[in-house]
């Protein structure tokens, strides 16, 4: 069957918001709905593949104004795009506007299925983002993998390209993981495994049907990639340089699907190389280099291939192109940020993400057996909380007890959004957290609750029990220029969590240098300084 009868991408009226950066922000900046460009569609469309001309489509409703940038037709089926996940699931909530979330997703699909658009669904992968230093560690990061796939499976994604990241938990153990839960379907047509049970956990193509167009999808793993990986089974998997295998998987999608789609896990300009290299791919995905890209997607072969490489990361975005069988119709694609005022969590997510995955989280103990490190700041010190600290500084303790850092374990405690167990929120709501004499639980170290004055000071047991001792007070004096040159409090106060922080602002809030006065000879005494209780 000839290629040469359906290049619907010709066509595809380009709409990108320009999107400033969002992020955490406390008011989500206003997005300009996007502009549409068209191309009248190629009319050598083959009867025997392509969708027939049919009546008058009904008008869609327009309801939410993320729609309005749609035909007033109805399309006849709509290819729904999400970037990489980058392990968050959800936004943390720490602060408003923060765009993203399964659940939102999920919102908006079911909103465009309900104007009756069927759709195909594909992810670029990455579902998590695995580091040594990760907060939560490797244990909850398997248990989000698993978490964010059943959700997938729940918005019955149709194809997820396998990310680099998501083998970081383990080649075999994610390999096992996509055997069992089975769907969404994970795809990378040059990656093959030396164990054929294992190697089904990996498909090279899919094909789908959507309105009468069928749709063909694989995906590529960039080798370069896949080589930086520390895993004893790393073995296990062979990937191919792309051009060994896209011919042959070009031809098997040219002749079995209308619209063929590759999604590349690898840099962008592979992306693009693939992209100019391979003309017959009408859509090509490829991975994004921030967060929130503000640049469009490239028409490339005179606009018949469209490379889109702005959905961006931590699944802020989703991606839209809408398809149209009228021969007088245009095709359109968009982007669209996940904000919590047009889109709301999902119950079906929620559930998941604030029932199950925190279930698992606290039955794995993933907090309380959290590897931890020896006190670096105040070696053979242990923390004891800042009752103990009340003694000696009173004004400086009351003065914490105004900031938000004194009351930061309450949120983690709502019922409907529990997050006692989660140690990527323990590690910023709690004090001495992946130290040895730190927090463990809310039953072990009740008085370790909250951003105590031992997280910028360091533990004070010596320095409690000897308050004089040069060597023990030393080490637990900061000033305001160490803070900020080696951007101690960002830390917490990063990109996702406090977007706008500022040192010159926010450090006055808590401020507390020469509120005591130390003349009293008790505070130059050994304090009889309780330990956190239970602490190792």
């Amino acid at each position: 069957m000839s290629r040469s009868s359906f290049r619907p991408m010709a066509s595809v009226g380009l709409v990108v918001a320009v999107l400033a950066y969002v992020g955490c922000s406390e008011t989500p900046q206003t997005i300009d709905r996007p502009q549409v460009e068209s191309v009248k569609p190629s009319t050598d469309i083959k009867a025997s593949i392509s969708p027939k001309k049919t009546d008058e489509p009904a008008k869609l409703e327009h309801s939410p104004k993320m729609f309005a940038s749609f035909s007033s037709r109805r399309p006849s089926a709509a290819l729904v795009i999400s970037g990489e996940q980058d392990g968050y699931p959800s936004p943390c909530g720490c602060t408003e506007g923060q765009l993203g979330g399964l659940g939102r997703r999920h919102d908006f699909i079911e909103k465009l299925e309900a104007q009756g658009v069927p759709l195909v669904k594909v992810d670029l992968g990455n579902l998590i983002h695995y580091r040594g230093d990760s907060r939560g560690g490797l244990v909850q990061e398997k248990i989000k993998f698993n978490i964010i796939q059943k959700a997938l499976a729940a918005m019955k994604y149709d194809a997820v390209a396998l990310g680099p990241e998501d083998l970081k938990l383990g080649v075999v153990d994610t390999l096992v993981s996509l055997l069992n839960t089975k769907e969404p379907r994970f795809l990378a047509a040059n990656v093959k495994a030396s164990d054929k049970e294992l190697g089904e956990a990996i498909k090279p193509t899919r094909f789908v049907e959507a309105g009468g167009l069928k749709i063909g999808i694989t995906a590529v793993l960039d080798p370069s990639s896949y080589q930086t990986l520390q895993d004893a089974d790393a073995a296990t998997l062979t990937v191919l340089p792309p051009d060994d295998v896209l011919p042959g998987v070009l031809q098997e999608l040219s002749q079995q699907s209308l619209v063929q789609v590759l999604m590349v896990q690898g840099p962008r300009e592979e992306a693009k190389r693939l992209a100019e290299k391979y003309p017959k791919f009408e859509i090509v995905i490829g991975t994004s280099e921030f967060d929130d890209p503000d640049e469009k997607p490239t028409r490339l072969h005179d606009g018949k291939t469209l490379l889109i490489n702005n959905i961006g990361k931590r699944g802020k975005y989703v991606g839209v192109v809408a398809f149209y069988p009228y021969l007088d119709q245009k095709m359109e694609f968009f982007r669209l940020p996940l904000d919590g005022k047009d889109f709301k969590e999902t119950e079906t997510i929620r559930l998941l993400i604030d029932k199950e995955y925190q279930d698992m989280l606290k039955l794995e103990g993933v907090v309380e057996n959290y590897p931890r490190a020896r006190n670096g700041q105040a070696p053979g010190s242990s923390y004891v909380g800042a009752q103990n600290c009340q003694a000696c500084h009173p004004k400086a303790f009351e003065k914490w007890m105004t900031t938000k850092h004194a009351k930061a374990y309450e949120p983690l405690t709502n019922p409907r959004r529990n997050r006692e167990f989660d140690a990527e929120c323990i590690s910023c709501h709690t004090t001495g957290f992946g130290y040895a004499t730190g927090w463990v639980s809310a039953e072990k170290t009740p008085l370790l609750k909250g951003n105590q004055c031992e997280n910028c000071h360091g533990p004070g047991s010596q320095h409690a029990a000897n308050p004089d001792n040069l060597d023990f007070r030393k080490p637990m004096k900061l000033t305001a220029e160490w803070a900020e040159t080696t951007a101690f409090c960002t830390k917490c106060h990063d990109s996702d969590n406090d977007p706008h922080f500022k040192f010159s602002s926010y450090y006055p809030q808590i401020f507390h240098k020469g509120l005591d006065d130390y003349s009293d000879p008790k505070v130059h005494q050994a304090q009889p300084a309780k330990a956190a209780v239970g602490a190792k």
